[in-house]
């Protein structure tokens, strides 16, 4: 609608006739629309990602071709026949099986995007024999979507299977898989509410400044808007995010100072998302900036000890003071790793509706601590916590980034209360690069201790961590984990570390997937790499000759993160030996086969068996037997002119965190049983493998047992899903219901005077036994530690600094497995999103503080073609983890055990073809800009003039 001279409003929109899914529309829409707005009106929403064309989630069928539906205005769309993944066109069915049986979906929110591009292979593959699209084409075809949970085998193994023709292998669906491959994910994107308005946030556009005045008469004045609010219209008790902080205290909206670009400063009700921006854009900030707080890697060294911009310390101590051992080698080096964020697929978005006569305030789109969240909203919005609703619906990823309490998860909730109307928010990507919290972001200065023979004596290290511009809840986390988790999984008898966070004017920080053990583990190993280069041994063998064995545990590393570091159980020396062995069989493997380069078939992921005797290593990585390198030259000059190396390095995690988990199960008249859990699942598969556990434990099929998740009336509880919790957590609580309601079956059957050994509960519940019920609880307060070893290997063009990953494989102890195919799909895709960190990933800043990055096309993410296939081999459990009275059903959490050395074992990999480099590997992401300015620095450190695909000299002593 427009205005005219007088005042009378004239109809703009357009007339539309279409099909969807075979359904025919006639309407009229809006010139602005676009084809995935007018599908999301319509009732057959699908994903969007980025809404510039960049990640390719919301590709739908145009008249047959696929299409970016973020890019397509709907007016384009008269006459035309529209198909999503939620068609009954027969051509997807064959496609949905083959993604479900190669595992190639997890959070399943740029599944319908994959079922609509694969659909055309399908088809081909039906009219006309196999599509040629087999081999790297394959990965090149899926590369047309972005994916951040699966790491892409699945995806490049059902393309191949599709391009063939071949039927996909017999399986077991996950539970969660129908309705993701069917396009009908609760997302909450997808829900809407009648009535309800939405929210668009003012944010900042400045770093730093004082905030003088928020006008948003105009916004009012703008047809659709019908409120706007500043910080001076809120309650006192919703005034602060979180008021028992440390200073400066976060406002929900900004009052007096603007400390980050991002920083949310008024908010815009309308009638709809379109007229909420329009109104946004209207709104008058005015402020006077100030000089912004740089970066740690800015340097620090002019703020004394009590300057203000240190607002937190942590320490660790080991033993005596390294500074005290004589060592024959001490070594200091200087890392900086960047900040980085999570960039799920599905940005942060609330729906939230307040019913006030009953009283109820129900929220959508709250994940991972439903319990404080929950709390925290009883404090602000003066309610009764059992009045508030939290609802677990899909989610499209979240690694660490949702669910931490941002100023929005207050505001929306109160603004649905404000208005008696539902209110919905979804933040776009230039949002969520600003004001989703970030991390890592962290300057090292590490300091390592060694006798001749490479065993380690001592190691230290000062850490600058920056944490942007209010201090939350989790700011101090990836400090405390780094320092507590830097010794990892070797013997490190003394050890001391300060971790200082310092305040800037940037984005506020929380965790990230494995947080702070990406960041120690890169610095470790790089700090062994150079220990062995500068005493000219195998780094291989340096590794053997410190990592703990079995006859070490339960060994207690002297750390505290959340408790004390003590591992329980494992063999790290074991499990890195099995990777090396594996690694040197593929690569005779791979001479024997001649040319075949890695990463070049397709398939699932897969693990390789086998290894040869003898197998020799040298200083650069893997050498000898099935070496990849020329025995002319070091670093391995094949004639395609790349040069490759191969790394192996061991990891041990952190996986799982205390906190009171209960969980209920439940008999229905039907003889199935439900089971109440309190996790909140973002891509995990959370129902299909406490599904698993009920159905082990009660003796069942799967398909007996139904999942609940989001009714908090039931009486299950617990803080959340974080910290790679939830199968030992939740998975132990499940177990505990269900063993108490078989043995409560039992006395009930036996009470009614049968003599039967076993327990059928469905004749039970026939014969009045429903509504048996029991309550399973866990509450162990320690972690476990799920370890291996992480094979990268690259190929490097040394004179334009190209770093090309040709194979991954990741050898973990993972406990006793559940269900196999999640375990390998969440280690292979939290590998992947550790070699993304590795090698792209970087939010940077100009000097005014101003973030230079707005989406994807600046903070690129790894592509199917990016990466060969992933080998995740799951080593035996060992003892006494599998099955310990504290741990009944064995298990490791394992989300972010891909990622800890992902890092490390591409910056390994990297040096063992290139070793002339290796003092330069000093950062990330080790993109080509960042490696050609280090290699740059260090010939002029050196002296050397560096010749282009020859590598530099390198120095064996600190620079």
């Amino acid at each position: 609608m427009s205005r005219t001279g007088s005042g009378a409003r004239t109809d703009t929109r357009v007339a539309l006739s279409c099909h969807v899914d075979g359904e025919h529309h006639r309407l009229r829409t809006e010139p602005r629309e676009t084809l995935a707005g007018l599908l999301a009106g319509l009732g057959s929403p699908v994903g969007t990602g980025c809404d510039q064309g960049e990640c390719g989630v919301c590709t739908v069928r145009l008249d047959g071709r696929p299409v970016r539906s973020c890019l397509i205005l709907a007016a384009q769309c008269h006459g035309a026949r529209i198909h999503t993944a939620r068609s009954g066109d027969p051509a997807l069915a064959g496609v949905r099986a083959w993604l479900s049986a190669a595992s190639a979906l997890q959070c399943g929110y740029c599944t319908p995007a994959f079922v609509t591009l694969l659909t055309d292979t399908e088809r081909r593959t039906a009219e006309g024999g196999p599509a040629a699209v087999d081999g790297p084409p394959a990965r090149h075809r899926v590369s047309e979507v972005t994916c951040r949970c699966t790491g892409y085998p699945g995806l490049t193994h059902a393309a191949a299977g599709l391009a063939a023709g071949t039927s996909p292998p017999g399986h077991t669906p996950r539970v969660e898989d129908e309705r993701l491959l069917s396009g009908r994910g609760d997302f909450v994107g997808a829900r809407d509410l009648p009535g309800q308005l939405w929210a668009r946030v003012v944010r900042s556009h400045v770093a730093h400044a004082a905030l003088l005045r928020v006008d948003v008469r105009r916004a009012l004045r703008h047809p659709g808007v019908s409120a706007a609010y500043t910080a001076d219209d809120l309650p006192e008790a919703m005034r602060l995010l979180h008021r028992d902080l440390p200073a400066p205290a976060e406002p929900v909206l900004a009052t007096t100072d603007l400390r980050y670009a991002g920083q949310p400063v008024a908010v815009v009700l309308a009638e709809s998302a379109a007229a909420a921006e329009d109104g946004a854009e209207l709104v008058d900030v005015v402020c006077a900036p100030r000089t912004p707080l740089s970066g740690p890697e800015h340097g620090t060294s002019h703020l004394s000890d009590d300057d203000p911009r240190w607002i937190a310390t942590v320490r660790q101590r080991v033993g005596p003071d390294p500074a005290d051992v004589d060592a024959a080698v001490v070594l200091t080096r200087t890392f900086r790793l960047p900040r980085q964020t999570a960039m799920p697929l599905e940005t942060r978005g609330l729906l939230a509706e307040w019913d006030a006569r009953a009283p109820r305030l129900t929220v959508h789109g709250v994940t991972k601590h439903p319990q404080l969240t929950r709390e925290l909203l009883a404090r602000s919005l003066d309610l009764d916590p059992r009045h508030i609703s939290l609802p677990a619906g899909d989610v499209g990823g979240a690694f660490g980034v949702k669910g931490e309490t941002h100023p929005e998860d207050l505001l929306v909730p109160w603004l649905a209360m404000r208005a008696g109307r539902p209110v919905k928010w979804l933040e776009d990507r230039a949002e969520h690069v600003v004001a989703a919290h970030h991390s890592r972001g962290m300057v090292w200065r590490a300091e390592l201790r060694a006798d001749p023979d490479g065993r380690l004596l001592g190691a230290g290290a000062e850490i600058v961590a920056d944490a942007g511009a209010y201090v939350r809840p989790l700011t101090t986390l990836q400090a405390l984990l780094a320092t507590a988790l830097f010794p990892g999984p070797y013997r490190l008898p003394r050890y001391r570390a300060r971790a200082r966070c310092l305040l800037t004017s940037r984005t506020p920080v929380g965790p990230l997937r494995a947080p702070g053990r990406l960041e120690a583990a890169f610095v470790r190993e790089r700090m062994l790499d150079l220990l062995a280069h500068e005493l000219n041994l195998d780094p291989v063998e340096v590794r053997r000759r410190n990592l703990l064995t079995a006859a070490d545990m339960p060994y207690d590393a002297g750390t505290v993160n959340e408790g004390p570091v003590r591992y329980d159980s494992g063999d790290f020396l074991g499990a890195y030996e099995h990777a090396v062995r594996r690694a040197g069989a593929y690569e005779q493997a791979l001479r024997r086969a001649g040319s075949q380069r890695p990463g070049t078939s397709e398939g699932t992921i897969t693990g390789a068996s086998g290894a040869p005797d003898g197998t020799a290593h040298g200083p650069g990585g893997l050498k000898g037997p099935g070496s990849l390198e020329s025995p002319d030259d070091p670093g391995g000059s094949p004639e395609d002119g790349w040069r490759r190396g191969t790394a192996v390095v061991p990891f041990v995690d952190k996986a799982g965190m205390g906190g009171d988990e209960r969980a209920v199960a439940t008999l229905r008249p039907d003889g199935t049983v439900r089971i109440d859990a309190a996790a909140a699942p973002s891509g995990q598969s959370h129902r299909t493998t406490l599904a698993r556990v009920a159905a082990t434990a009660l003796g069942i099929p799967r398909d007996r047992v139904h999942i609940v998740l989001d009714d908090h009336t039931s009486g299950a509880a617990g803080p959340g899903t974080f910290a790679s919790r939830t199968a030992t957590h939740t998975g132990n609580a499940v177990h505990a219901a269900c063993v108490a309601l078989r043995r409560r079956a039992a006395e009930w059957d036996r009470a009614a005077g049968a003599d039967r050994t076993a327990v059928p509960l469905d004749r039970i519940a026939r014969r009045g036994g429903a509504g048996l019920r029991a309550v399973g609880r866990y509450a162990v307060d320690a972690h476990t530690y799920p370890h291996g070893a992480v094979t990268c290997a690259v190929a490097v063009d040394p004179e334009l600094c190209l770093v090309r990953v040709e194979r991954l494989a990741i050898s973990c102890d993972a406990g006793r497995v559940i269900d196999e195919r999640v375990v390998r799909g969440q280690l292979a895709g939290g590998l992947v999103q550790g070699v993304s960190a590795a090698l792209l990933e970087e939010i940077r800043y100009d000097e005014r503080e101003q973030p230079l990055v707005t989406g994807f096309g600046e903070y690129p993410l790894l592509l199917a073609a990016d990466v060969p296939d992933i080998d995740v081999d799951l080593l035996p459990p060992a003892a006494p983890t599998a099955g310990t009275p504290y741990n009944p059903l064995g298990v490791k959490g394992i989300g972010e055990a891909g990622t800890s050395a992902a890092a490390a074992a591409v910056a390994a990999a990297i040096c063992a073809a290139v070793p002339e480099w290796m003092p330069a590997i000093d950062r990330l992401p080790l993109s080509p800009e960042h490696l050609m300015a280090a290699v740059d620095a260090l010939a002029r450190r050196s002296g050397a003039r560096h010749r282009a695909g020859r590598g530099i000299p390198a120095p064996r002593s600190d620079t």
